[in-house]
Formats: C-alpha cells, sequence, structure tokens
C-alpha cells in the first residue's frame, strides 16, 4: 500500500469516526441519555449528550441542525 493510499484510508476512517459520533450524539439527545467521558486528570465523569456536543462543536446554534 502506498503511502498515498494509506493517507486516502486514513481520511476515510476518520470521516467514517465522525459521523458515527455525531449520529451517536444525536440518538442520545432524543433519548435524553448522558455520556461518561474523561476529565484532564483521566477521571470519568458524566455529561449531557447537549453538553457533550456543546464541546465537540462548540456553543453555536448552527451546531443542533447537523
Amino acid at each position: 500500500m502506498s503511502e498515498e493510499e494509506r493517507l486516502e484510508l486514513r481520511n476515510r476512517l476518520n470521516e467514517g469516526l465522525k459521523e458515527s459520533f455525531r449520529k451517536m450524539l444525536e440518538l442520545k439527545k432524543k433519548l435524553g441519555q448522558s455520556l461518561v467521558i474523561c476529565d484532564k486528570d483521566g477521571n470519568p465523569i458524566t455529561i449531557t449528550a447537549e453538553e457533550a456536543e456543546r464541546l465537540a462543536y462548540g456553543d453555536t446554534e448552527e451546531s443542533s441542525d447537523r
């Protein structure tokens, strides 16, 4: 596999992961569920899907239209 093919594969995988995460957030928002993430020290914390969306995409009104 050439370096160009590896880069293309990596880009496709990254885009797929982004789309999967976005869909998961949308579903969790609709179901009123939360997410468990870690803080800067590696400790688990629970946040709402809305809060996770703000952290991932910024605090804009446009993020709710995705």
